[in-house]
């Protein structure tokens, strides 16, 4: 059986005024490594409470486990705290187990459950003092990981989880439309359209195509109609449709619309870099 050490307990109580050390109770205490201790403090002294922070011990580097604090309020009421509702300054944590590297363990509790306390019982362990094994739980804390950064890890994978599912949602509706889009004949044109073709219907050809037709067709008509009205026309004039007016026409128009469209996306491009 390991030999008995004589060590150190503090509690501070936050009255509003943050934790102080004129605000806080020392209780001298002796124990075995191992062994279960036990230690009451009475609060009635303080007017306020609004924060609980417990110090094991002041002496050394430990191990330390927590095996329970409970708090006793003005209407007497007592309460067991869950470990959820603690917070410690540990440098490698294995809940309810918390090794300190350095001399300064602390333990706070929720400060919602600290108001109008009375009396406060801490039930712990110290499991090892001294710096004997420092390297030894460095190297442990260099690939351990708390229980609250598994819950901030889990958390980002849940959050990265749903974004996912979120975006295969929206990959398997865009593949709908796609097909939708597709299966309509202008877009299918455009896709499948091949040499002479691929020019006029590709992408972004479609409104030239239809403006150059809009144009012959114009100039035509109008070439008939001044032929049609104009004095004096022999009786033997045919009036007809000149295709080939039409396409030179035509071709001249897509050809002029496509070189401005062109120079003008060009131009934007260059404004955009």
């Amino acid at each position: 059986m390991s030999e008995s050490v004589q060590l150190t307990a503090e509690v501070f109580i936050d009255t509003g005024k943050d934790f102080r050390p004129e605000d806080s109770l020392t209780v001298p205490y002796t124990c075995a490594l191992g062994e279960t201790v036990t230690l009451d403090f009475d609060l009635t002294g303080f007017e306020h409470t609004c924060g609980f922070r417990f110090d094991p011990l002041l002496e050394d580097s430990s191990m330390v486990k927590l095996e329970g604090l409970v708090l006793t309020y003005e209407d007497d009421e007592t309460r067991q705290i869950e470990m959820e509702r603690i917070k410690t300054n540990s440098d490698v944590d294995f809940d309810p187990i918390f090794v300190y590297l350095h001399n300064d363990p602390k333990f706070f509790v929720d400060e919602a459950l600290c108001l109008k306390l009375k009396a406060a019982k801490v039930t712990f362990r110290v499991l090892e003092l001294g710096n004997d094994k420092k390297e030894y739980w460095q190297e442990i804390k260099k690939h351990s990981v708390s229980e609250k950064e598994k819950a901030q890890l889990l958390g980002k994978l849940d959050i990265a989880m749903k974004e996912n599912h979120a975006l295969e949602k929206e990959n398997k509706r865009l593949k709908v439309e796609a097909e939708d889009i597709y299966s309509s004949g202008i877009w299918k044109l455009q896709h499948d359209a091949q040499g002479p073709m691929k020019v006029i219907f590709g992408k972004g050809n479609i409104l030239t195509f239809l403006a150059a037709v809009y144009l012959a067709l114009c100039s035509e008509l109008f070439i008939f109609n001044n032929a049609y009205y104009s004095t004096p026309r022999p009786n033997d004039q045919v009036l007809c449709f000149s295709f080939f007016r039409f396409g030179m026409v035509f071709l001249g128009a897509f050809v002029l619309i496509a070189v401005i469209n062109r120079v003008i996306q060009k131009g934007y491009r260059r404004e955009l870099d």
